[in-house]
């Protein structure tokens, strides 16, 4: 198995499949790698290489998103060498100090009754890393101080954004203290709790008019709603259905000598027979880039005929005034084998090299040009999801200008 130079989680298994030990990493694959170097460095690491059979991993965005789900992972399984490990050694915890006025963050080697919320244990660089994270998503207090003295001024963490600035009254103790619920939702594994609460805090600044406490929270929700979407529940060997996860996937189900970073997909609307136009639409890391997206007026066709409609519009693309826009890494074209025979055959014509690859919609097979037999991924393929999504936003584009064109309302 190729383990892709991102950040993530991997888990060993043993011959029954049963999880023995979950970790994080910021690059799975020197990560992994790591456990396999001579001589094996601890008794430990050689105990769990004696016992393991298979290792799966989960692709993560962010380093947050790893050490969160590390964490929920160990929680739901148990791991064996997890347990055994930290059993060895007293594990740090997370420490909210939910009872003071304006909680803190920080590290504890003891779990106590002061009244503070304890999450954990975890490894010591986990802790450290999730604190600075979280810090770093929610910039509650740095200082260390208890109780809290009020300042005329805040420090230079305020203006540098890595504090609130609560001693000087920056930020009201309501709003600060809600926050820190969202934070507790966080580390409990509550993700679609933790979005919850902040639209609701939104919603009640927006109608009391605070537009700027709304606008703050927007942007958090804006900055979870990319972690939540991209931590789902574990399933091998299909993971994550959006970004990184569905290039990776997408780069080995097609063979492809590079991750498909930047996407294009093109498509043919037409009604009645008349106005023939045909999109293009341009994805970059899973995201749509609508700056790049054309629209192609078809010329010279008397009836309808997707694939010569298809083949003029990649051809103009690559030959015309358009030649000169970043190339993309593949071609998507709506349709089976005959559509994506006529974009290879435009790109033969501009003489260009891409690959391309046809998606027709009944089936939702992927037809390459020189071959027959069409590959069918399974339905929750991420990489097939991903592909949907490109295809359907360049038909919902194509649609919209050929409507356009005839001065209908969208």
């Amino acid at each position: 198995m190729i383990f892709p130079d991102l950040p993530g989680v991997y888990l060993f298994k043993d011959k029954n499949g049963k999880v023995i030990y979950v970790g994080k990493a910021k690059s799975l694959r020197r990560r992994v790698a790591s456990y396999f170097k001579t001589p094996v460095d601890s008794p430990k690491t050689a105990a769990l290489l004696e016992h393991y059979q298979r290792i799966d991993f989960i692709i993560a965005k962010t380093e947050l998103e790893a050490l969160l789900l590390e964490s929920r992972l160990i929680k739901k399984y148990l791991p064996r060498y997890n347990i055994q490990w930290r059993d060895d050694k007293q594990y740090p915890y997370i420490k909210l100090t939910l009872q003071e006025e304006w909680p803190r963050l920080e590290v504890s080697r003891k779990k106590t009754h002061d009244g503070a919320r304890y999450f954990g244990p975890y490894e010591a660089g986990s802790v450290k890393d999730t604190v600075r994270l979280l810090k770093k998503f929610f910039p509650i207090r740095l200082c260390k101080e208890s109780p809290l003295k009020q300042r005329e001024q805040p420090c230079l963490y305020y203006y540098i954004k890595q504090c609130w600035a609560p001693c000087a009254r920056e930020v009201s103790q309501e709003e600060y203290q809600k926050i820190c619920q969202v934070i507790v939702k966080l580390l409990e594994g509550d993700l679609k709790g933790a979005l919850f609460n902040l639209r609701e805090e939104m919603e009640l600044a927006s109608r009391a008019q605070n537009f700027e406490r709304a606008a703050r929270l927007r942007d958090r929700i804006r900055n979870l709603s990319r972690l939540t979407l991209r931590t789902p529940g574990w399933k091998p060997p299909r993971r994550q259905q959006t970004g990184a996860t569905s290039l990776w996937e997408l780069r080995q189900a097609l063979g492809l000598s590079r991750t498909p970073r930047r996407i294009e997909a093109y498509d043919v609307s037409n009604i009645q027979g008349s106005d023939i136009v045909a999109s293009m639409v341009t994805f970059e890391d899973g995201e749509a880039r609508k700056g790049s997206y054309r629209k192609f007026r078809i010329r010279g066709l008397v009836k309808p005929n997707d694939v010569a409609a298809l083949e003029q519009a990649v051809f103009r693309r690559y030959a015309g005034s358009l030649k000169d826009m970043p190339r993309p890494d593949l071609i998507l074209i709506d349709g089976g084998i005959a559509q994506a025979r006529a974009g290879e055959k435009a790109l033969k014509r501009a003489q260009v090299r891409i690959p391309v690859l046809g998606l027709a919609k009944r089936e939702e097979e992927l037809y390459f040009p020189r071959k027959n037999i069409p590959l069918k991924l399974p339905q929750d393929s991420a990489a097939l999801l991903l592909l949907r999504a490109i295809r359907d936003e360049a038909h919902r584009f194509a649609l919209a200008f050929q409507r356009a064109s005839r001065h209908l309302v969208k």
